[in-house]
């Protein structure tokens, strides 16, 4: 791995300590990757440009300050200037290259090399260097210089099409696939990293987040290649099982989801509801005829719902073996006693803002540990460290080229 962790500040003890991470992404599925290598202990330099500043870095039209994003998705990295328009600026990147293992970007395919920085130059400098990419559609392909964002990426993987109500169009996927598509990043990237063990074999990972929306689907297309078959949009529901959905809770805008997929679930679930009168006939007796009459099953269950908060219907449910859960707002999963147990909401020091709430990664290692213990950084907060700590310039050098608009 790479060598010298020279500015380093964090601790170096998770599954990826000593590895250096350059990344020059941007918005929202690339950075999340970078969070996730960086919340496992890599050394994450995200290389950014006052010329052209990362869109959830801006100020924000509506809130008047950069959104909360940018700080969720860029914690626990460094933050380095580079003005990739100058050739010098070029050059560093290229020295930074030569001592990191990996190089994360997700601009649309061609852009690196235009920047100087594709992968065939990438190899010239550093033989064993591992470039992950993530785009719309991949690297290659007839569709691959299509613009995205993560509504394509549902759109055009299919799963957008399979999302929301009979009677309703398509639903639009937002956040959950870039961040998903940062995951898959995240994941490929440590692959690949493994596969670079003793051999020293670099490559390049090509993710097409496009792609990652057909891999959800893959009983849907399997059923249409096998049975001729077109699944539909089913809102909440099933297609075989029945109760399955959302009901309305006591209280304003509250919700508690309920599964039942199974006859001793089925019972269970009517002795929580005391037994009703409507549940002793044949209308409901069995799996079938409850997902024939699901409209009537479902008013039946909201006038039941509707007595209880989501809270109590979910443990009256729980305690009856009915897989049921409240609907969380924001501000309930905060103050969530499980959450809070499992140290989900670890609290950083801000320079400013003092103690401040942070999401933490969602998996535990018992030995190394993946934590977030780190504010995101300010622009250009460490290039001395990377600069004169890691590719050792002279701080004289580091403040002409911050003079000159090479290094900003």
């Amino acid at each position: 791995m790479a060598g010298g962790m020279a500015g380093e500040a964090r601790r170096t003890t998770g599954p990826l300590s000593g590895v250096r991470v350059a990344d020059f992404s941007v918005h929202a599925a690339g950075p999340f990757a970078g969070l996730m290598l960086a919340e496992l202990g890599a050394q994450v330099i995200k290389i950014e440009s006052s010329a052209r500043l990362d869109i959830t870095r801006r100020t924000h039209t509506m809130y008047g300050k950069p959104p909360s994003s940018f700080e969720q998705i860029n914690a626990n990295k460094m933050s380095a200037c580079l003005n990739l328009k100058e050739p010098r600026a070029v050059e560093l990147a290229l020295e930074l290259v030569q001592v990191s293992d990996l190089v994360l970007e997700n601009f649309r395919p061609g852009v690196m090399d235009r920047l100087g920085l594709g992968y065939g130059t990438l190899r010239e400098v550093k033989p064993d260097i591992i470039l992950v990419s993530l785009s719309s559609n991949g690297q290659t392909g007839p569709d691959r210089n299509y613009a995205g964002y993560a509504p394509m990426f549902a759109a055009l993987g299919g799963l957008g099409h399979l999302t929301g109500y009979s009677d309703g169009p398509p639903v639009e996927l937002r956040h959950g696939m870039d961040h998903t598509g940062g995951m898959l990043g995240a994941f490929a990237a440590v692959a690949a990293l493994c596969a670079k063990r003793g051999n020293n074999l670099g490559q390049h990972v090509d993710v097409s987040l496009r792609d990652m929306g057909s891999s959800f689907i893959g009983p849907a297309l399997l059923d249409y290649a096998m049975n001729g078959r077109e699944a539909i949009r089913q809102g909440n529901r099933d297609e075989s099982a029945a109760p399955q959905g959302v009901y309305r809770c006591r209280g304003q805008d509250a919700w508690v989801s309920i599964s039942v997929a199974s006859e001793v679930e089925w019972q269970g679930m009517l002795r929580a509801m005391g037994n009703p009168v409507w549940a002793q006939g044949d209308e409901f007796g069995d799996a079938f005829r409850r997902w024939k009459a699901h409209d009537r099953l479902d008013g039946l269950i909201d006038v039941w719902t509707a007595k209880h908060t989501p809270s109590e219907a979910a443990d009256l449910l729980q305690n009856h073996g009915v897989a049921a859960a409240p609907s969380l707002t924001p501000d309930q999963l905060l103050s969530n006693d499980h959450l809070l147990e499992r140290g989900a909401f670890p609290k950083i020091l801000h320079s400013e803002k003092g103690e401040q709430k942070a999401v933490a990664p969602p998996w535990r290692l018992s030995r190394t540990p993946a934590v977030i213990d780190q504010w995101t950084p300010d622009l250009g907060e460490n290039n001395l460290d990377v600069f004169h700590g890691i590719l050792g310039l002279s701080a004289s050098e580091v403040k002409r080229l911050q003079e000159a608009k090479v290094i900003w």
